[in-house]
């Protein structure tokens, strides 16, 4: 904050005119209608007594970013209706005090997930990061190997910016007789739970599958309800995690 110096002539004439009302006032006299200066005092026990005086609202206790593609960003949906806000209306229903914010982007990959690392979540210094990509990954053709090393370095960067990580595997629809890369991507998620010792939620999208009215028109996204469906289980194994990790402190 900038503070304004005065000049001394404004100063000293401001002073002189308090002295010289102050001399004409007469001594208040101590009765019914004084104040005692240990009534007036501001204490700790008054400020806690007074409701005007309290805060408005506090901060969340917990911090939670997603980072994920289109299934995260909530493609076709108003942004209420996005995963993200749905799981964190359920977790703070069930009494989590959670701000669950939605780090998702549409056609993303685990590259481009690495690639905003630091924007999309090392900035925002969360508690939690859920990590759901992989999807595009497998889309696009790249190599398992890839999309592995990318999804570890990422982990890697939030656990040493003390940022606990929740996996979200996302399972391709065709099955591993049908197309063997369907195998090796899914591998690749308790591979690295294991590896990092973090939680691993998976089949995401399995409640929904094969299942038109809880989808888009595109048949690929999930649609309202599907969200909703979907967001049940996913809200209920992260408060698992999170009463665990409250017990732990």
């Amino acid at each position: 904050m900038n503070i304004r110096s005065l000049s001394v002539v404004p100063a000293l004439c401001a002073i002189l005119l308090v002295f010289m009302v102050g001399c004409e006032r007469a001594q208040p006299s101590v009765g019914a209608n004084s104040t005692n200066d240990s009534e007036s005092e501001l204490t700790p026990e008054k400020v806690a007594a007074d409701p005007a005086m309290q805060p408005t609202g506090s901060d969340p206790e917990l911090k939670i970013v997603m980072l994920g593609d289109s299934l995260t960003a909530g493609f076709g949906l108003p942004s209420s209706a996005a995963l993200p806000d749905q799981v964190e209306k359920l977790l703070n229903a069930d009494g989590f005090r959670t701000d669950l914010i939605n780090a998702g982007v549409s056609g993303d990959t685990s590259a481009g997930g690495l690639a905003r690392f630091d924007w999309s979540v090392g900035s925002l210094s969360p508690d939690l990061l859920i990590l759901a990509l992989g999807a595009n990954d497998y889309l696009s053709g790249m190599d398992p190997a890839q999309t592995e090393a990318n999804l570890s370095t990422i982990i890697e960067l939030a656990l040493s910016e003390g940022i606990d990580v929740f996996l979200v595997s996302i399972s391709a629809r065709s099955s591993a007789e049908a197309d063997p890369r369907a195998a090796d991507f899914a591998a690749i998620y308790p591979r690295l739970a294991s590896a990092f010792s973090i939680p691993l939620y998976e089949g995401l999208l399995e409640p929904i599958y094969d299942q038109p009215h809880l989808l888009l028109p595109d048949g690929l996204h999930p649609s309202e309800e599907g969200v909703q469906i979907i967001a049940a289980p996913l809200a209920e194994a992260l408060e698992t995690v999170l009463t665990a990790e409250q017990g732990q402190h």
